[in-house]
């Protein structure tokens, strides 16, 4: 009986998994291998890598195809088993780690999970169960004069980022990458808790990345590029459900000259209706133009017409749009290129976001940064011997959420912040764009050498805190709260076994706006994962 039922395991766990997806920032690190072996021509040219997860068929070059010989064949998997173990020895640090929260000390991630497979449907579960010490670090001084701290008070009280994550240890239990979808060809419909990415960057997005945990959404999304007479297509439509941390700063934060100036976040969820789009024209190769636009709207708000379920079809300029302000509905949009010449094994690219409607087009012409935020930037491969299987990548990347110089006229409010939904564009207390957050600036060196199942590099980051605050708060230019990191990791794979180690290492300048606070923050990171 026991060898009967290995038998009939074997033959379920051996058939090829076609909709099963790449985790949004996996340890070992296939996205990006997958990235690189495009500029190395060894990949499929159509693919974007600007919609995240992406679909396991691309390690295989498989096709989805609902009428293939396996449709009628039920399929099962076990999925990696993930252990992730943290510490931060003086304050928080990191981002695109997930359900991971930002806290001081030690910290967990436990995830497994199987995927099974009939036909067109699949369903993948994979929970993810944190644990994290938490304990209490250094914050924004209550000495500060009264006009800076009612300027941060402003950020407490219009982001859901609390700071520290509440006040005694932490621990969550969540659906983390699991899906339920129908595969229809090259589509795919469904419901998530998956991380998704949405842009070309590659440290940061300034729309959608895996720096909060995932939330649950529907999603209508293609697995594969759409070939069409005018070129290739790829998208998603996302409507989902966002919640708050249900966390508070300190109350002394909020106490300010004997006045309590906490405003009170209400306790009511967020609808998010979300659009990526993504267009590779057929007359130029490697290059792919895109766009992202979210809008959230807490559920109190939410009408019950087609356009309120689905504003990411509303009119961009706010003169075409009926009663938008009444509406208390905070939108975010960019637009993005990526262009790959596999020839130079190199990449260029660059996203510029909006968190603000124009009025009109006059507008837009006359005032294009305002309420912008932009990152840009590139990898090159270098081979380093004869067989072409070792190579060395060089990435830069600068982010920039800053507020222009038109602020001094016509102030935006940083990124990430809103007027009317007081969470701000955030999921469980942690921002669903850029991990660098609200106002912050960063530019990322990174030199990494590739082998099969081996990875090693070395990353160098300019990150200052949110200079919008800082511009806000004070009047001298010596308070800016600029890191420094050096960051190294790597990758191996010993048989079934992939391990991840990383060690950042930040000298924070100022820490806290306070002149001459300069500390030290270690970040040591171990991840275990079990293949079966």
């Amino acid at each position: 009986m026991n060898v009967q039922f290995r038998i009939i395991i074997f033959l379920l766990i051996s058939n090829t998994l076609l909709a099963q997806n790449i985790p949004v920032g996996s340890i070992d690190m296939t996205e990006t291998r997958l990235r690189n072996e495009q500029l190395l021509g060894r990949r499929d040219s159509l693919t974007s890598f600007t919609l995240r997860p992406l679909s396991q068929s691309l390690l295989t070059g498989l096709q989805t195809n609902s009428n293939s010989d396996s449709k009628n064949k039920f399929l099962l998997k076990a999925l990696p088993i993930r252990l992730t173990g943290q510490y931060n020895t003086l304050a928080p640090s990191g981002w695109n780690d997930g359900a991971m929260i930002p806290d001081k000390g030690y910290q967990t991630l436990i995830s497994a999970g199987f995927f099974a497979q009939h036909g067109i449907l699949s369903v993948q579960l994979k929970p993810e169960y944190i644990y994290a010490a938490n304990p209490d670090f250094e914050i924004f001084p209550l000495t500060e004069t009264s006009s800076a701290r009612l300027n941060y008070v402003n950020y407490l009280n219009h982001t859901d980022l609390p700071s520290p994550y509440g006040d005694q240890s932490y621990n969550n239990l969540n659906w983390g990458q699991s899906n339920i979808t129908i595969a229809i060809n090259k589509f795919s419909i469904g419901l998530s808790t998956e991380n998704m990415w949405w842009g070309p960057g590659t440290r940061n997005s300034l729309v959608m990345s895996n720096t909060a945990p995932g939330f649950l959404h529907f999603t209508l999304n293609t697995k594969q590029p759409i070939k069409t007479f005018l070129g290739s297509f790829e998208g998603q439509i996302i409507s989902g459900k966002l919640e708050g941390s249900g966390k508070s700063s300190p109350k002394s934060q909020f106490i300010i000259d004997g006045i309590d100036n906490e405003i009170t976040k209400t306790n009511d969820w967020r609808y998010i209706n979300g659009l990526s789009i993504n267009y590779q024209p057929k007359w130029i190769p490697g290059l792919f133009l895109g766009l992202n636009r979210v809008i959230q709207v807490y559920h109190e708000d939410l009408g019950h017409t087609f356009s309120d379920y689905f504003p990411i079809i509303s009119p961009f300029q706010k003169k075409n749009t009926d009663g938008e302000d009444a509406k208390n509905r905070d939108q975010l949009a960019s637009l993005f290129f990526r262009w790959v010449m596999k020839e130079s094994k190199f990449e260029f690219y660059g996203e510029s976001g909006w968190n603000d409607h124009s009025q009109d087009l006059t507008d837009l012409f006359q005032s294009p940064e305002h309420s912008r935020a932009y990152l840009f930037g590139f990898n090159k491969l270098f081979m380093l011997n004869k067989n072409k299987n070792k190579y060395l990548k060089v990435n830069f990347e600068t982010t920039h959420l800053e507020q222009s110089a038109d602020r001094i006229v016509r102030p935006a409010g940083a990124w990430y912040m809103h007027g009317s939904v007081l969470h701000g564009y955030t999921h469980k207390g942690e921002v669903l764009g850029a991990g660098i957050g609200p106002g912050s600036n960063l530019q990322t060196l990174d030199f990494s050498v590739w082998e099969k199942d081996k990875v090693w590099g070395v990353q160098v980051e300019r990150y200052a805190h949110n200079m919008d605050f800082y511009y806000d708060a004070y009047t001298d230019y010596n308070h800016k709260w600029v890191d420094l990191a050096l960051n190294t990791y790597a990758y191996r794979k010993y048989g079934n076994l992939g391990i991840q180690a990383k060690i950042n290492t930040s000298l924070m300048g100022n820490y806290q706006y306070q002149y001459n606070n300069n500390l030290i923050n270690m970040q040591f990171q171990l991840s275990l994962e079990y293949y079966f």
